[in-house]
C-alpha cells in the first residue's frame, strides 16, 4: 500500500511521523513475552530493525518497499490455515480494507494471545471532512469500534501528536498492562 499524498505529505508521513508511530509500537512490544511476531502490512522493514532479538519477527505485504528475509510479498489470505503467532500487529492498515471487521476477527484466528492494531485517531480532523474518512482510507476507525469486536485492550495510547490511536489486546486476560506514557481513554 503506497503512502498516498503530495510529496510533501508523503515525506512528512515517511521521515517524521511515521517513524513516532513505530516507536511507539516498539515500546509496547518490548515489554511483552518473547514470541512470533506478525506484522500485517509492514510496508518495510522498519520494526523488524528496532526490536529486540527475543522476538522472531514476519512481516507480509501484498507490495513491501524493502527488501528483506523477514519481509514477505504476501497477503494474509495466503497465510497457511492454521498458523498461529504469539503477537499479531496491524499498525494503520485496517482504514484502507474493504471490510475491517472481517479483518479483525482473521487477526483473532491468527494470533494465540496479543493483537497490537493502531489506526489514525483524528476525531478534531473528521469533523472538517464531516466525518468523512481520509481521501487514501476507506473508514474512519474509532477506537470504540475495536473495543466492540476486541473488548477492552489491555493497554492503549495516544501517539503521533495525538493522531494515532495504539492498543493492545490480550487475549489470555483481560487486565489493563500498565505502560509508562499510557493516556487513559
Amino acid at each position: 500500500m503506497a503512502i498516498k499524498g503530495g510529496r510533501i505529505g508523503r515525506f512528512i508521513q515517511i521521515k517524521f511521523l511515521r517513524p513516532l508511530r513505530l516507536r511507539a509500537v516498539i515500546n509496547i512490544l518490548e515489554k511483552l513475552p518473547l514470541g512470533k511476531i506478525l506484522d500485517i502490512g509492514c510496508m518495510d522493514d522498519f520494526l523488524e530493525k528496532r526490536l529486540s532479538r527475543k522476538f522472531d519477527y514476519l512481516g507480509i505485504d501484498e507490495e513491501p518497499f524493502c527488501e528483506n528475509n523477514k519481509i514477505i510479498r504476501k497477503s494474509v489470505k495466503d497465510l497457511k490455515k492454521g498458523e498461529k503467532y504469539d503477537i499479531v500487529i496491524a499498525t494503520e492498515v485496517l482504514e484502507h480494507l474493504d471490510d475491517p471487521v472481517d479483518a479483525i476477527r482473521t487477526l483473532k484466528s491468527l494470533t494465540k494471545r496479543y493483537i497490537l492494531i493502531s489506526v489514525p485517531y483524528e476525531p478534531f480532523f473528521s469533523i472538517f471532512r464531516m466525518f468523512l474518512p481520509a481521501k487514501e482510507h476507506l473508514w474512519t476507525i474509532f477506537p470504540q469500534t475495536l473495543k466492540k469486536h476486541l473488548g477492552k485492550p489491555v493497554c492503549e495510547r495516544l501517539a503521533c501528536f495525538n493522531r494515532t490511536y495504539i492498543a493492545l489486546w490480550d487475549l489470555k486476560r483481560n487486565k489493563p498492562i500498565s505502560y509508562n506514557g499510557d493516556k487513559k481513554r
